[in-house]
């Protein structure tokens, strides 16, 4: 399937994981307002944490493998055992972690432990959340993208229903909830799904535990491991020093701006997992890595800067539609979030070629770097220009991880 063909499909499903968003963020807005979407935020960076140390750290180590052995049916199965294994290890020491010291978690975490049955539920709730993450990665490396695309839109429908339905009926606790169990009920959908694939049978998964697939699944997710902690606590942190340096409310319009921008550009991270990683992993020649490229730079980063500007000049429309007037101090973080946006997007087209090509010495400290930079940035532009020099922050860090992944593309790929 071409990346034209892929992006059209993804496009479709973005449209509706869009739409979907769209209606999520209109109603925590009016059922939850500036601060309820900041406590949200950190939930939400906090089940991505947990589920990385849960397993799917692996998600993009298992998509690379199984589309390199995809002609080698022993391989993979071995393979995905030992991911099996190691999940199920990772999964009993997360569920100690949250059950047993929930109260403590929830009042650094949400400033109250009014909300430690929401950590409870998540423990019982993540190893539902990884193992759909993994039938997703072995769909994908079997570049079987209809049903893999077919699966996103469930997941965004689902999400959907249960976000809105629980915000309406239970405010804040209800949205809380609905983050921690939506992806478990996906799960059930993608079983259904594949439960007739020729690959999907238990035997395929319960081969002996294999060292060698241990070291290339750590070695490899070590990349995902990496760059998924350091942004979530990244996003924490910053979250956190406007909260206590400037207000909560600051805090979740900046929430607001951040959750709206990687909205708009789901459509281009889509197309990046689902055709671009699979398709360069598969790939020796350098100058068809290089070809390749250049053809996902000339349709991707148009696209990528026709949404980032659009949402510029609409975004008193978007700030009426999607928010409600206490969201009005929003206005002020749109123009540079999105020029930002424009950036990052083509150091990632440049990045994702060191993922698929397994540079692991490259692509772990480049995201520790930029992770701490955007940090010491955002921390000196807050002081100096109050909320907005966050999103000064951001564009002048997007701006040197674009420069850098160059470079490194340039000196050490081709």
């Amino acid at each position: 399937m071409t990346l034209l063909k892929t992006s059209a499909l993804s496009a479709i499903a973005s449209v509706i994981r869009i739409l979907n968003g769209l209606i999520i963020t209109k109603v925590i807005a009016v059922y939850v307002g500036p601060s309820g979407l900041a406590l949200i935020g950190q939930l939400q960076n906090f089940i991505n944490i947990m589920l990385l140390f849960s397993g799917d750290f692996l998600k993009t180590a298992t998509t690379k493998y199984t589309a390199e052995y995809i002609d080698d049916e022993q391989k993979k199965y071995t393979l995905w055992s030992t991911q099996i294994k190691i999940v199920f290890f990772l999964n009993i020491i997360i569920f100690s972690i949250l059950f047993f010291f929930a109260d403590s978690i929830s009042s650094y975490l949400l400033k109250s432990t009014e909300f430690s049955y929401i950590l409870k539920v998540l423990a019982f709730s993540l190893p539902f959340f990884v193992f759909n993450t993994m039938i997703l990665s072995i769909l994908n490396g079997h570049k079987q993208i209809k049903k893999y695309i077919a699966l996103s839109i469930a997941s965004s429908v689902v999400s959907l229903v249960i976000v809105v339905v629980l915000s309406i009926y239970y405010g804040l606790s209800g949205a809380l909830i609905a983050y921690t169990i939506n992806q478990s009920v996906v799960f059930f959908i993608a079983l259904y799904f594949t439960k007739d694939e020729e690959w999907f049978k238990v035997s395929n998964f319960r081969h002996a535990m294999n060292s060698e697939d241990v070291k290339k699944l750590m070695g490899f997710a070590l990349i995902t491991l990496v760059a998924i902690l350091s942004s979530n606590l990244t996003l924490m942190y910053i979250r956190n020093y406007i909260s206590v340096n400037l207000s909560l409310e600051d805090a979740g319009y900046w929430q607001g701006i951040w959750s709206l921008s990687q909205v708009s550009l789901s459509l281009i991270t889509t197309s990046l997992v689902t055709y671009f990683l699979p398709t360069l992993s598969g790939l020796k020649d350098k100058q068809k890595i290089s070809k390749e490229l250049k053809n996902a730079i000339k349709l991707i980063l148009p696209i990528a800067f026709a949404i980032s500007m659009s949402m510029y000049f609409l975004r008193d429309l978007i700030i009426h539609l999607l928010y409600t007037e206490e969201f009005q101090a929003m206005e002020e973080l749109f123009l540079w979030q999105m020029i930002g946006n424009t950036i990052k997007v083509a150091g990632w087209l440049f990045g994702y070629v060191l993922v698929a090509k397994a540079m692991v010495k490259y692509t772990v400290t480049t995201e520790i770097i930029f992770a701490i930079l955007f940090i010491v940035l955002s921390i000196i532009c807050i002081n100096q220009f109050g909320l907005v020099g966050v999103t000064y922050a951001f564009t002048i860090n997007s701006f040197l991880h674009f420069v850098t992944m160059f470079l490194i593309y340039k000196y050490k790929v081709i």
